[in-house]
């Protein structure tokens, strides 16, 4: 009797120690599944927040690219013409007016910001054969009148040189021509011959200014604007 109570003893122990057993494990397993829970909704809401930062960075970037183009929008520039002078061509023999044509059409649109010195010879460039000018009517250092690469360059210059003293401009460099000419008055003349003989300014008229500079068979005439804002 004593043997089977015993046994009956153990039996219960083993279940027992089975149920302990079981409840450990299911207990692990638990935790385990838990913490994987908590992580994976730890990494949604940092995906989420992540695309919330994403589209809110992309709304942003939008409203200030639309800011930025409503702003370049709203300025406007307007050309206000400060001066301008008109010189004759007494002068119109086909060469001639073909290099003057073509120093007009380079100036034409030309910008000089504010502060800065304008340069005749660095805009024109040399004005030789190679780069496109044609023989023409002008004068040697005494007076005399001869073929020269480029004629006609200075009657330019100097149609720029009056432009320039209506506009209040400061010169900096200007050199006569060595007798009379007759497009422009007397001692307003601008003689150049690249590179010693130069028509330099200075634009202190507290804005960019623009050149306009057109030509027919019969004249010459340049105009200068002041670039501003028009609000």
């Amino acid at each position: 009797m004593e043997k089977n109570e015993n046994k009956i003893s153990d039996k219960i122990l083993s279940i027992i120690s089975i149920i302990i057993i079981l409840v450990i494990i299911g207990y692990i397993l638990y935790s385990l599944f838990k913490s994987n829970k908590n992580l994976n909704l730890n990494s949604n809401e940092i995906d989420v927040n992540k695309d919330l930062s994403n589209i809110s960075s992309t709304e942003n970037i939008e409203i200030n690219n639309q800011d930025k183009a409503q702003v370049e929008k709203e300025i406007i520039y307007k050309d206000v013409e400060i001066a301008t002078f008109t010189s004759t061509l007494y002068d119109n023999e086909e060469n001639r007016v073909y290099n003057i044509t073509k120093a007009c059409q380079i100036l034409n649109g030309v910008v000089i910001s504010n502060g800065s010195e304008f340069s005749f010879n660095n805009t024109i460039g040399p004005m030789g054969e190679e780069n496109g000018y044609k023989l023409a009517k002008g004068f040697d250092d005494d007076g005399n009148i001869i073929d020269i690469p480029g004629g006609g360059m200075c009657q330019v210059s100097s149609t720029l040189y009056n432009v320039a003293l209506l506009a209040n401009l400061e010169i900096t460099e200007r050199h006569p021509h060595s007798r009379r000419v007759y497009y422009v008055p007397a001692d307003k003349d601008a003689t150049v011959y690249y590179p010693s003989l130069d028509l330099k300014f200075i634009n202190n008229t507290g804005s960019d200014i623009k050149i306009s500079a057109q030509n027919d068979n019969y004249s010459v005439t340049i105009k200068m604007y002041k670039i501003e804002q028009s609000n």
